[in-house]
């Protein structure tokens, strides 16, 4: 006969009971949906696939181990590779879209702590990190693979760390930030742009600090440690990489990559040297619409309703804590000033860390809106009405950006890839922009495709040897090219091809 299993006592059951409720209130419930409900949101609108343009060629480079342009990236190339070792469903593009999807979150979570420091309660936060986190620039730079969401992360947690230094000053405090600094740099070259309100805010707040000895041994240490990244680059520089965008070709069509394992060489690359044409590159009579342009951008950015109490929390927090005031305002100018003085075609993906500043100006703005309205207890409004135009502000900004924003059916650039793969003939030579070579470099390099096509990003050869070695290489195998100059209009036949031009000698049938 069996013996009936003894039931639990009840005691046990009310002990386990607690314990949940227990581990139930230790959850941080606020901070888990800060990184939770946008995390969630990124996943399901990423790019299912490899992404265009710039995206391909980070893709490429983190997981071909290869070198990618101006200003090198290398934190972005080695956190990428981290995280491509996480069991992740996907191809290796949809992967490394999740990367920027991840920092998205975390920059949305940090900014919560941020506010909350700043005695900004939930439903503030809330308004205010909601409008950003469904913004069509910040939403989408999380859905590809990018360096900017990783960039506002570690803007988002250098800020923090020194509110924390602010509170208790310490050389062991301090050196946190300039080490996470340090690593930033690494990952973009605008970090630069958060040094003069970095200093104001370090003088400013604890200005004896500065003339003790340790801090200086301290940080220095902290400096070089984090200035260690860069040796990422003479790294892979050394292992001679198939992907190597930090160098030009000649005319005969050989790659002369920059020496990494020089001062010289890195100096060239980090400083984007390549770019310094396109900084500080408008006239005074052209500065006037880029303004402009940048001020649409972040009205829509918030909807509107985000512009008003962004202002009003500015300006509130000059009165309660200058010093922090003056810190934001600094990294917000600097950012917005650049930018817009710099010209290139997708700087509107630029401005995300003003976007950021901005998102807390409002949460301090939201929450003295909703103080007021909680000490006029006879007037119409009430708080919940506050909160309720706040949450739908959120709702109305999802909902309008949704179709926008969208990625997750976006196959367009493989199919293109995979159509040029598929139709270019064996051992040709392709040449062509970031809107082709990229990706294709993706699916030769990373998953294997068309070993025989040699592939050339025009990004990387000037154009006089261009013309040469086209006009050499016709001859002896196939050439194929996305959009050719009127030159070699004049002087070679050209039969478009799917998305490409295929060119010939003109005496050939």
């Amino acid at each position: 006969m069996l013996e009936q299993s003894s039931p639990i006592p009840r005691a046990r059951l009310e002990e386990t009971e607690t314990q949940t409720r227990r581990l139930a209130v230790r959850v941080d419930w606020p901070a888990l949906a800060a990184f939770g409900l946008p995390m969630l949101l990124y996943v399901l609108t990423a790019a299912p696939t490899i992404f265009n343009l710039d995206s391909a060629e980070f893709t490429t480079a983190v997981a071909s181990g290869g070198i990618v342009r101006a200003t090198g990236y290398p934190l972005y190339l080695l956190l990428g590779k981290l995280w491509l070792w996480l069991p992740l469903a996907g191809d290796v593009g949809h992967r490394m879209n999740l990367f920027s999807a991840f920092w998205g979150a975390v920059t949305l979570l940090l900014a919560d702590r941020i506010l909350r420091r700043l005695d900004v309660g939930p439903w503030a936060r809330l308004g205010a990190l909601g409008l950003l986190a469904v913004s069509p620039y910040f939403w989408g730079l999380s859905l590809i693979a990018e360096v900017y969401t990783l960039h506002t992360g570690l803007m988002a947690g250098i800020l923090l760390l020194l509110l924390a230094w602010a509170e208790r000053p310490s050389p062991g405090r301090l050196a946190w930030p300039v080490l996470l600094m340090a690593l930033s740099a690494g990952n973009h070259a605008a970090t630069a742009l958060l040094i003069p309100g970095a200093v104001w805010f370090v003088v400013t707040s604890h200005p004896r600090q500065l003339l003790r000895p340790r801090v200086w041994l301290v940080g220095g240490l902290a400096l070089l440690v984090g200035a260690s990244i860069f040796l990422v680059l003479p790294w892979r520089y050394l292992a001679q990489p198939a992907f190597n965008y930090a160098g030009i070709y000649d005319g005969e069509g050989v790659f002369h990559p920059v020496d990494l394992t020089t001062l010289q060489g890195i100096w060239w690359l980090i400083s984007g040297q390549t770019f310094a044409s396109r900084m500080f590159a408008y006239g005074l009579d052209e500065l006037g619409p880029e303004i402009l342009a940048y001020a649409g951008q972040l009205w829509s950015t918030f909807l509107a309703l985000g512009i008003g109490p962004g202002l009003l929390g500015g300006v509130v927090l000059v009165r309660r804590n200058w010093r922090l005031a003056g810190f934001l305002l600094l990294l917000f100018l600097a950012n917005a000033a650049f930018y817009i003085d710099y010209r290139v075609v997708d700087k509107e993906t630029m401005f995300l860390p003003t976007y950021l500043i901005w998102a807390l100006w409002l949460g301090v703005g939201y929450q003295v809106l909703l103080d007021w309205v909680q000490d006029q207890r006879g007037g119409f409004l009430r708080s919940w009405h506050l909160q309720a135009l706040m949450t739908g502000a959120v709702f109305l900004a999802l909902i309008l950006h949704w179709p926008l924003t969208d990625l997750s059916q976006d196959w367009s650039t493989r199919e293109q890839s995979q159509a040029i793969l598929e139709t270019v003939e064996p051992d040709a030579l392709v040449l062509g922009w970031w809107e082709t070579i990229p990706a294709l470099q993706y699916m030769q390099l990373v998953e294997g495709q068309r070993p025989d096509v040699t592939l050339l990003n025009r990004f990387l050869i000037p154009p006089e040897a261009m013309h040469q070695l086209i006009l050499a290489e016709i001859q002896r195998r196939p050439v194929y090219i996305n959009n050719p100059s009127v030159m070699l209009l004049k002087e070679t036949r050209v039969t478009k091809v799917g998305p490409l031009y295929k060119l010939e000698p003109r005496g050939r049938k």
